[in-house]
């Protein structure tokens, strides 16, 4: 099968003031929001931890990543349970809070209209489809972010 044809199942998630793509073999689970417990001198997009599977995993915005204002009211919000990307980690998995329930996506090379770079850590670019924006994190950046504010809390 040549390459521009193949498709990868990917989530397209709703956030807070835009959307995010990523592969659905990314995902452990989607779960109710639950409030994080906060971790003292943390920056604004780590929102703290909560009891998932029997462990503490950490919670991320990345609308505050963003600089995009996180909203204090989790109405139809969610926790994005995502997988490790690095078999070493002490971080088996991490969450992301959603705006909302993921649709599924058959992402290729041909399937977005438009790609641009992002500009932020951790996001690696954008994608328009039709009308609709998505950011597409580089999650081995952003779970090396969140090791090291771990490390630091530790």
């Amino acid at each position: 099968m040549e390459a521009s044809k193949e498709k990868i199942r990917s989530l397209w998630v709703p956030l807070r003031g835009m959307n995010l793509l990523l592969p659905n073999m990314a995902v452990a689970e989607i779960s109710s929001y639950r409030v994080p417990e906060a971790l003292p001198d943390m920056p604004e997009w780590l929102l703290g931890t909560v009891k998932w599977d029997g462990v503490e995993i950490a919670v991320i915005s990345l609308e505050a990543l963003c600089g995009i204002r996180v909203p204090s009211n989790p109405v139809f919000s969610r926790l994005m349970i995502v997988n490790s990307v690095r078999r070493e980690s002490k971080v088996k998995n991490y969450a992301i809070v959603t705006a909302g329930l993921p649709g599924l996506i058959q992402f290729g090379h041909d399937t977005p209209d438009e790609y641009s770079d992002f500009e932020e850590e951790g996001l690696q670019c954008m994608v328009r489809i039709g009308n609709e924006e998505a950011i597409i994190p580089d999650l081995d950046h952003l779970q090396g972010m969140l090791e090291d504010q771990l490390d630091q809390a530790a």
